[in-house]
């Protein structure tokens, strides 16, 4: 008997260290819209929020510790009945190990977000069907964002989830609604899972890996080695800039590490950082005078 609680209890506290993978908080910002009831989107927001992180979303276990930080910020700009129009911020995080620092692992704004919702609806998700614009759209970027956190801990290891997304942007092709349509926009749901399962842009998942693991992991035990592998991957980048230049996923990419290599190399050589600054300006051309901040430090 006695065996038998400790078994109990070591498995309750084990369970209770266990957690989903996601740390989601979704806010609603409605600032264009004048005369309606504000409290109805607080309530919008929190079920969408609860929703997210009581699913499971994957067959793997996450410490409480390991959950992928994420917000989204629904910005609605027009209103008709249940129907509603705007925009969708999607931002999320990945701890690095053995510090506090964490690094943006993606963030984009969709700009064509329409959807339905009464608050009497049920907030449910099948993946085998195209059922609710608002929610195919959160599973959307949930298994985006899953794929790219599988991508930076091993290499190619979000496939799965890319999958995903493009399973869920399939069945939304004869719909309707804006954001799905093939070859529509170079910067819509399509086009970005697009670029995440074209092979062209593979290296830049095998960078993202080499970048997180092998690079920003490895900076608390050894900062040099960990620069040093970053330093070394940047070339590629400029590969697959050749390959299909100015892709969405390439852009997302660099955009978020741009202040982060930035600080990371801001001490290293003038030789290093004309080589880091050759590799940025020609993905990022319109961040000219940002970037030049690195040659003159």
């Amino acid at each position: 008997m006695r065996i038998f609680c400790i078994i109990s209890i070591l498995f309750f506290s084990l369970h209770l260290t266990m957690a989903q993978e996601l740390d989601c908080r979704i806010q609603v910002n409605t600032d264009n819209i004048e005369g309606t009831n504000k409290d109805i989107y607080t309530e919008f927001g929190n079920r969408l929020t609860e929703f997210i992180n009581s699913q499971k979303w994957t067959d793997a276990i996450f410490l409480n510790e390991e959950r992928i930080n994420c917000n989204f910020v629904v910005t609605i700009s027009s209103v008709s009945g249940d129907n509603y129009s705007g925009s969708l911020q999607i931002q999320a995080n990945r701890p690095v190990y053995n510090s506090s620092y964490t690094t943006t692992l993606f963030n984009f704004k969709d700009e064509n977000f329409n959807f339905n919702y009464a608050q009497a609806d049920r907030l449910e998700f099948n993946e085998n069907s195209y059922d609710s614009n608002l929610m195919s759209v959160m599973a959307f970027y949930v298994n985006v964002i899953l794929g790219i956190n599988f991508d930076s801990y091993s290499r190619l290891g979000g496939t799965k989830y890319f999958e995903k997304a493009e399973a869920i942007a399939a069945l939304a092709q004869s719909s309707e609604d804006l954001g799905w349509k093939a070859f529509q926009s170079d910067k819509n749901r399509y086009a970005l899972i697009s670029n995440y399962r074209d092979e062209r842009l593979r290296k830049l998942r095998e960078v993202s890996y080499e970048y997180h693991r092998l690079g920003l992991d490895e900076m608390a035990q050894s900062a040099d080695k960990g620069r040093n592998k970053i330093f070394e991957n940047l070339p590629y980048l400029q590969e697959v800039n050749r390959e299909k230049p100015f892709s969405v996923a390439l852009q997302l990419f660099m955009e978020a590490k741009m202040n982060e290599i930035l600080d990371m190399f801001r001490d290293a050589t003038s030789e290093e950082k004309k080589k880091v600054y050759d590799v940025m300006i020609s993905i990022l051309p319109t961040q000219s005078q940002k970037l030049k901040e690195l040659l003159n430090s």
